[in-house]
């Protein structure tokens, strides 16, 4: 009984930190990928291209594309170097805060952090 305890509480603390890894690396997956996206917008949607992205145009891409993640939670900034027509950089910069399932390996909270930059063509 003894040795079956102690193997059962190993067994799910490690099955636990597995779960809470994968959920880790998809968050910063999706983030990843919603940052690229909204820098795709702003790369098409330059000041020559007619219909200009505002940076609040750009966090509503960036969180669109953030699916499975709390929207509300999702921070995006967006720089453009040195203006918006073609020819510019565009910087997009999302963060996520996660929250860990419970408290039992991560104590606090985790940023999740992504930046996709682009070169605007239109």
């Amino acid at each position: 009984m003894v040795e079956f305890a102690l193997a059962f509480l190993i067994f799910f603390t490690v099955v636990y930190a597995i779960m809470e890894f994968g959920r880790i690396v998809s968050s910063y997956n999706i983030l990843a990928g919603a940052a690229r996206e909204g820098a795709r917008y702003a790369v098409v949607h330059g000041s020559a291209s007619g219909s200009a992205a505002s940076a609040s145009d750009i966090q509503d891409i960036v969180r669109k594309w953030s699916i499975g993640l709390d929207k509300n939670s999702v921070t995006v900034t967006t720089t453009w170097t040195p203006g918006n027509g073609p020819g510019s950089d565009v910087k997009v910069a999302a963060s996520y805060a996660l929250t860990p399932f419970t408290k039992l390996i991560l104590h606090s909270g985790l940023t999740l952090k992504s930046t996709a930059r682009m070169t605007i063509s239109q």
